[in-house]
């Protein structure tokens, strides 16, 4: 007996304007007033330290000359301003300016068309947009960081016996976040297949 060949194709993935048609409005003003209140934290949270912790007027072209004060918040946790010219812990901060800012800046607004195009692609996968939202603010966050002063202003410093995590800020934290929320949508999927895919697998046998 001849299977039907329509059971047997795989369902195919809705294109972005059939996923924003069926969806409305709701994806892009979830992920425009998230990540907005996430962007204005990090840039909020970042102003209040420049205020608090620079030991200046302006802040400086070179983040060398970003002289800070510190403040104790508990025996392991310090606020102190560090600029960071490079991603993450400062990696390729040492590339020169008329490189180093363009070549950042490329990169961000390319991860953050990337993200808003998997954002409507993850159809259906609350908790992987959730973290695309983290991700999408994070990265806005540090980009206007660049585009602005050169650098982005980090001023959260952990330690703990003598070893200093990286300084880190909100925007980074937002990312983090964003990563090990996407890390358990993966993990999530692998254990419990999506609804589609089960109902794919029930057609075929039929």
């Amino acid at each position: 007996m001849t299977s039907d060949p329509q059971q047997t194709s795989p369902q195919e993935e809705p294109s972005i304007k059939e996923v924003i048609q069926k969806e409305g409005k709701f994806p892009a003003i979830l992920l425009f007033v998230s990540s907005g209140i996430l962007i204005f934290l990090d840039q909020w949270t970042k102003s209040w330290a420049v205020k608090a912790l620079f030991l200046g007027t302006s802040l400086p072209i070179s983040p060398r000359e970003l002289y800070t004060k510190k403040i104790e918040v508990f025996s392991w946790w310090n606020y102190q301003l560090v600029g960071n010219k490079g991603a993450a812990w400062g990696m390729f901060g040492n590339l020169p300016d008329s490189v180093r800012l363009p070549f950042f800046t490329l990169i961000g607004v390319i991860a953050v068309v990337g993200i808003f195009v998997f954002y409507y692609r993850s159809y259906q996968q609350f908790l992987m947009r959730i973290s695309l939202i983290s991700i999408f603010a994070g990265a806005i966050g540090n980009i206007i960081d660049r585009m602005t002063i050169g650098y982005v202003i980090d001023f959260i410093d952990w330690h703990y016996n003598g070893y200093h995590w990286p300084t880190f800020n909100v925007a980074d934290i937002a990312i983090s976040v964003g990563v090990g929320l996407m890390l358990v949508q993966m993990i999530l999927e692998s254990i419990y297949p999506p609804v589609a895919s089960i109902d794919n697998s029930e057609t075929n046998k039929a």
